[in-house]
């Protein structure tokens, strides 16, 4: 392809203009898989003449809610590179990026209770993807003074995108400044690449590892159209435009992909699916989040203690359900793992729920508690030593549960200035308990 041929000259051109590291931003996707193909094979050429004298890192953000199937595709290629850049002794190093277990979206939803996101209150891009990689990015230019990223960005792939490329502004070699990194510059290699261009390229120049039949069946599987080919129809309207996000993710009101993968063989995943539905429902359902939030102010809070206990057990369910239908399914296949194993969430995130839920009034550890019905943290104990103390003294008609529900209340509302409404909300609680509306996880 003759774009390809004078793009990586282009890239060459960049490579000797100045003494600037490289960082290859890669999701997995078409256009970032199209700029890592380009860069190892300009690479290559270089190495062969013995010009290779920049070292150059494949930057990949993982969220930790990735669908598993893009997670394991995108571990997978990350090692490929991994291998042949060491067997060929290319200066090329890849590197994983997460949030910190304490920004994590299980520590915040089920530890802290944030609601799931919606479009006004994304929590979460910021802390999952942006921070850690900004983070990293960071110690790069620490490192080298100023560092080169190359993006997968193209104009054609919609109009806000194609606007948000136009309103950058270009120095004379067409970099553009990383708006929040002092001291990195940004190109976009292939931003004038068609979407037909793109898919060509793929199909017709493999790695030197594998070709990319396996990311072309999931950008077919994910489109939902179950005629949907993209090395025969690169430029059809739904083929090869799919866009994979996080799971869990609420933002939208249904997620696409998930859904077109249902429909297309990777069936097993439907439990993650039902979970997601359940937490998009419990976010706009006031009988799951507080009145108060945690400012004080009244109006939709977090998630109660009682729909994070219940969502906490319901994904250690999901979980154990997602990887039985996946060995079922997956049994016959040719490269079938039968010891691969898919995690939902860290036994550190537990620990951490557990440490906020400590602050909020729980007493009993219940998160260990329902960690260990699922044969997690069996080393953690399952009462505070408040609940033992209160267990020792055996006060005849005292409840200990009861007394928990209602010390939930005042642990949480401990640090809010205004604290009307408290006797209210404990007598509701009292009621409540009373009536057996309260689920035990004992």
């Amino acid at each position: 392809m003759e774009i390809a041929r004078q793009t990586i000259d282009a890239l060459k051109e960049q490579y000797f203009a100045d003494n600037r590291p490289w960082v290859v931003t890669y999701s997995g996707g078409k256009d970032s898989t199209t700029v890592l193909h380009l860069v190892i094979t300009m690479i290559q050429e270089l190495h062969t003449e013995g010009k290779d004298t920049k070292h150059i890192y494949v930057v990949s953000s993982d969220t930790t809610v990735e669908m598993p199937v893009i997670e394991n595709y995108t571990n997978t290629r990350l090692n490929q590179i991994t291998k042949f850049s060491n067997e060929t002794d290319l200066k090329i190093s890849c590197h994983k990026l997460e949030p910190k277990v304490e920004e994590s979206f299980w520590t915040l939803m089920l530890g802290k209770g944030y609601p799931a996101p919606t479009s006004s209150f994304r929590w979460c891009t910021e802390r999952m993807k942006i921070d850690p990689a900004t983070e990293f990015l960071k110690s790069l230019v620490n490192k080298h003074q100023s560092i080169l990223m190359l993006l997968g960005v193209r104009k054609d792939e919609s109009i806000s995108r194609s606007n948000s490329i136009e309103g950058r502004v270009l120095n004379h070699r067409g970099l553009s400044v990383h708006d929040s990194i002092p001291n990195a510059y940004v190109l976009s290699p292939i931003k004038f690449w068609s979407n037909a261009e793109v898919w060509t390229y793929l199909t017709k120049n493999p790695f030197p590892w594998g070709d990319h039949s396996y990311m072309m069946s999931l950008y077919d599987k994910g489109s939902g159209e179950a005629d949907c080919n993209i090395a025969l129809h690169p430029d059809a309207a739904t083929c090869g435009k799919t866009r994979f996000g996080c799971w869990v993710c609420t933002v939208v009101e249904s997620d696409r992909s998930m859904e077109g993968m249902l429909k297309n063989g990777e069936e097993w995943m439907s439990p993650l699916w039902h979970y997601r539905e359940k937490i998009y429902t419990y976010r706009n359902d006031l009988e799951k989040r507080d009145t108060r939030r945690r400012s004080g102010q009244v109006g939709a809070g977090p998630f109660l203690m009682e729909t994070r206990k219940e969502l906490l057990e319901d994904l250690l369910k999901t979980e154990v359900k997602v990887n039985e239908n996946y060995h079922s399914m997956k049994i016959n296949d040719a490269d079938y793992n039968p010891s691969e194993k898919i995690a939902l969430i860290k036994d550190e995130e537990i620990e951490l729920i557990q440490e906020n839920w400590n602050k909020d009034g729980d007493i009993s550890n219940t998160a260990y508690r329902i960690a260990q019905k699922f044969d997690k943290l069996l080393n953690k104990p399952v009462k505070t030593e408040l609940r033992e103390d209160l267990e020792v003294l055996d006060e005849e008609n005292f409840n200990i549960d009861l007394f928990e529900r209602i010390h939930e209340i005042q642990a949480y509302r401990k640090n809010i200035s205004n604290r009307y409404g408290v006797l209210n909300d404990i007598e509701k609680r009292v009621v409540d308990f009373y009536k057996g509306e309260f689920r035990e996880t004992n």
